[in-house]
């Protein structure tokens, strides 16, 4: 995988004032018009086709009237066409970066007596295959493991290495586990069925040694990234829809609600593997029936929730393929946190309201040639080139936020037509 540093995209927005452009054709409001014309007096007017007459300076328009603003005084303007970005008529313009978010990852993992050979596979590529490629990836990134200290060939426990743990070693591992930068152990055992309830009844509560005294939530950030990780053989107690009952009633909240998720599941189980064993089953394929060779249960109460959240499903009995699985799932950590694909509409400039024409341009690199991304109703509507607005945010419909997020210099102009409000 290719190093990354900390990615941040340029969003410039500009709220614009009046102009001269181009546009013909009656019209009733300002949708009926191609861009870049504005609906003035029952016509999609721009350069030519004003009939104002007004004298006098402004700043909005022609100091004589004459050039394509509607009739009025003082060229204040204010009923010209939507500008060309480039045409210099901005009333304010301000900028966003906008970086990558911060990423708390909580991975569970079964010490029942079936799970020695995949806790030493979690053991041999946490740091090789996870932690390192969250770190290329520039993330701001805890690992929070909930799982029982100790070692795995005696005791189905787990023991983490440094660099990612503060532990001097795990030959013999440490009574209690020691905390890195970025690591934080929940000590506490967790059986074949009860890994989902663990997440919520040890929230506030403190593990086997008393740390921390406020529960394990004492480590979640606010505005980051959840990333649930469940390792077993077995399969959940309960249900998906009693575990996200439960999720999205904790205190403090940080998982989100049903309507608008804030964690991703993803699951290593007892399911059948693919032709490639380390091989993914996507969000959208259906539950799998049936268990790979040592696998107890195909944990139907947990593929639901990866499917749910966006997240993988992995056969469990192959710990020698978790090379893969680990570095495929901290690839999908680092995109994930990537710049999200969506602008917060900003306030518009006294004297102003936000007319109904938005202008998204995207330039490859930076300085690419300009690629505009055009507006549709919903997302039921996206194409490669487009965008929606949904409660006063604009999102980049999911191929353009694919093409954004792969190009590290990004930068996308945000441009909000305006209209003096009259009094």
């Amino acid at each position: 995988m290719n190093n990354r540093s900390p990615m941040a995209l340029l969003a410039v927005f500009v709220v614009a004032g009046s102009c001269n452009c181009p546009g013909t054709g009656p019209c009733v409001s300002d949708l009926d018009c191609d861009l870049p014309a504005r609906c003035v007096q029952g016509l999609c007017q721009g350069p030519g086709t004003g009939t104002g007459t007004g004298t006098g300076t402004g700043t909005g328009g022609s100091s004589t009237g004459t050039g394509g603003g509607a009739a009025g005084t003082g060229g204040s303007g204010g009923t010209g066409g939507i500008f060309d970005p480039d045409s210099g008529c901005a009333a304010v313009s301000s900028q966003a970066t906008l970086g990558t978010r911060p990423v708390d990852v909580i991975m569970v993992i079964d010490n029942s007596g079936s799970m020695t050979a995949e806790i030493v596979g979690v053991q041999n590529n946490i740091n090789s295959n996870f932690a390192s490629i969250l770190n290329d990836g520039g993330l701001d990134y805890r690992v929070i493991l909930l799982s029982r200290q100790g070692s795995a060939t005696s005791g189905q426990s787990i023991c983490i290495e440094p660099p990612l743990s503060g532990n001097a070693t795990c030959t013999p591992p440490p009574a209690m586990p020691t905390y890195g930068p970025r690591f934080f152990h929940y000590n506490i055992e967790v059986t074949s069925t009860n890994a989902l309830q663990l997440i919520l009844q040890r929230y506030t509560q403190a593990d086997m040694n008393g740390r921390p005294a406020g529960g394990y939530s004492t480590w979640l950030r606010d505005g980051s990234q959840k990333t649930i990780v469940v390792i077993t053989d077995d399969n959940s107690s309960i249900n998906p829809t009693t575990f996200e009952n439960g999720l999205f009633a904790l205190n403090p909240p940080h998982f989100g609600t049903a309507a608008a998720r804030n964690y991703t599941l993803h699951s290593l189980i007892g399911i059948p593997h693919k032709v490639n064993p380390g091989e993914a089953y996507q969000p959208n394929e259906p539950v799998v029936t049936g268990t790979c060779d040592s696998g107890v249960n195909n944990g139907n109460n947990y593929q639901p929730l990866s499917v749910t959240t966006g997240g993988l499903r992995f056969p469990v009995c192959h710990p020698e393929r978790f090379n893969t699985v680990f570095s495929t799932i901290a690839q999908g950590v680092v995109q994930g946190a990537m710049v999200q694909c969506e602008f917060v509409i900003p306030p518009t400039p006294p004297g102003f309201t936000m007319f109904n024409r938005i202008i998204v341009n995207y330039r490859p690199m930076g300085t690419g040639a300009v690629q505009s991304f055009t507006k549709v109703a919903t997302s039921a509507a996206c194409g490669p080139n487009n965008y929606y607005v949904d409660a006063q945010r604009i999102v980049l419909c999911p191929q353009a936020c694919t093409t954004v997020r792969a190009d590290l210099q990004a930068k996308v102009d945000v441009i909000f037509t305006c209209e003096p409000e009259i009094n």
